[in-house]
């Protein structure tokens, strides 16, 4: 397995911001190869790179978690299930452990090992805001950056097609103001829907 960096912080975003949280943040993205949208804004661009970070096998990262002592585990990226099989075994290892692992996913690829993490944030990008079949049923939060390329029509189907999972509208940084105003308003029309801020950023940390 590729890891950028193993570290605890508070999650940063979605239906989970605010709770401490240990992280592995895995190198490796599609995003490029798929055409995705988010490649104009996303903020952690030194995990594109499939060789980047260093070597660990999953039982290595599982001993690297040890030392927290924090029980859940944000498995992110880049984009980790591009680690495949290991990533299903690490998911094993930390759950035999009793930790509670979330998963963040652009949603273009399934679950690997037919592992079942604790919780599976899905953040479709656009153009097409495609979500892989496989991941049906496994969706837990449905997070959509409101940018440029946002339509409310569009979330509305992704809610359809996965009516259990919360959905989370979070505004693209880099034009707060307006997209903070429009996020607010697509909420406000859907009341189930919530507005994430990426609350990391806000208080300055990790």
């Amino acid at each position: 397995m590729r890891v950028i960096e193993i570290f605890d912080s508070l999650q940063g975003e979605g239906a989970w911001a605010g709770v401490p949280t240990a992280f592995v943040r895995f190198a490796g993205c599609n995003a490029a190869d798929l055409g995705l949208g988010c490649t104009a804004w996303c903020d952690t661009e030194h995990s594109w790179d499939p060789e980047g970070g260093h070597e660990m096998s999953p039982a290595e990262v599982a001993a690297a978690l040890a030392s927290s002592a924090l029980r859940r585990v944000c498995l992110t990226g880049g984009e980790p299930l591009l680690q495949g099989e290991e990533f299903a075994l690490l998911v094993t290892l930390l759950q035999d452990r009793g930790l509670t692992v979330h998963v963040e996913t652009n949603g273009t690829l399934d679950l690997p090992g037919g592992v079942r993490p604790g919780w599976v944030t899905v953040s479709p990008k656009p153009p097409h805001y495609v979500v892989s079949p496989g991941l049906t049923g496994a969706v837990d939060e449905i997070k959509v950056v409101v940018d440029e390329a946002f339509r409310a029509d569009v979330v509305e189907g992704l809610s359809r097609d996965h009516p259990t999972a919360v959905v989370s509208l979070q505004p693209e940084w880099s034009r707060f103001r307006e997209t903070a105003a429009e996020a607010t308003a697509a909420a406000m029309a859907h009341p189930d829907w919530r507005v994430s801020l990426q609350l990391h950023k806000v208080l300055g940390i990790r």
